[in-house]
């Protein structure tokens, strides 16, 4: 897994196999750019979350034997996260809400979690050219830091 910033700005790109092994190391570089951008836990953790569901869908469902990508970004108060890999796609749109399954279900939560824990979700994929997921988290302001503009810089 390989990771780099971008000059000038709260940036955080990793290339990563598509193994669930790496499940972890990905959540954890995504875990440390928070907590380096002084994110509120609330906040971090729903994107966190949200940014794991979608590498975990990639690493399951693409069939891809190359790296997945995965972007982090802090503008203003804002996080951006996408997650594209360039496996089987498919051509099945995704609703704008999607719906959790029954509760006796074993699977089919994942994107109806990004979905809750996002402020903005969006999945573009076409058959053959892989698939991307864009999740946006507004960050709501905690206790101290009412009164900051931005988060960090």
């Amino acid at each position: 897994m390989r990771g780099h910033g971008s000059g000038g700005g709260a940036t955080l790109q990793l290339r990563v196999p598509p193994e669930p092994r790496f499940g972890r190391l990905t959540r954890e570089r995504v875990a440390q750019f928070t907590a380096d951008h002084c994110i509120p836990e609330a906040d971090a953790e729903a994107f966190l979350t949200a940014v794991s569901e979608a590498l975990a869908n990639a690493i399951e469902h693409s069939g891809t034997p190359t790296s997945i990508e995965v972007s982090c970004r802090l503008t203003g108060r804002r996080l951006v996260a996408t997650v594209v890999d360039d496996g089987v796609g498919f051509a099945s749109e995704v609703p704008g809400e999607p719906v959790l399954p029954d509760p006796l279900a074993e699977r089919g939560r994942g994107l109806p979690i990004m979905r809750r824990l996002t402020d903005h979700f969006e999945v573009r994929s076409t058959p053959g050219a892989g698939t991307s997921v864009i999740l946006e988290r507004m960050i709501r302001r905690s206790a101290e830091s009412e009164d900051d503009d931005d988060i960090a810089s």
